[in-house]
């Protein structure tokens, strides 16, 4: 008997989730940033184009930090790629570096130089031993 894969293994593992549950799971999971809102999102008194670049740089790089140790940082990053946001740091990300990522899963893969395609009964290539 012969079992068969899904093409995508992943979909039937990962349930499908709504932007207010991906919501719900990142405000119940105690993100760190509801603690300071401003060092995300930028004073509020100031515009964004008008925070100086030395301390938008500065706050970015603190509001990281605080991502990178956020229980929740993958369900705000999913959160973070559906919806887009056009301004604050999300999952550690700026819009900008959120709208990269973007683009790029959404181009189309590119097969590797000097790859050439083997039928599936050919024998792997073989990686010389080092002495």
């Amino acid at each position: 008997m012969t079992t068969t894969l899904p093409t995508n293994p992943q979909a039937s593992v990962l349930p499908s989730l709504s932007l207010r549950r991906l919501r719900d799971m990142v405000v119940a999971g105690d993100p760190g940033c509801i603690c300071d809102p401003e060092l995300f999102t930028g004073p509020a008194d100031i515009e964004p184009e008008d925070e100086p670049a030395g301390d938008r740089a500065a706050r970015i790089a603190v509001a990281r930090e605080v991502c990178a140790s956020c229980p929740v940082r993958l369900a705000c990053l999913a959160y973070t790629l559906r919806t887009r946001p056009a301004a604050g740091v999300w999952a550690g990300f700026t819009p900008e570096e959120i709208a990269a990522l973007v683009a790029a899963a959404n181009r189309p893969a590119r097969p590797r130089r000097n790859s050439a395609l083997r039928p599936a009964s050919a024998e792997p290539a073989r990686i010389a031993e080092v002495a």
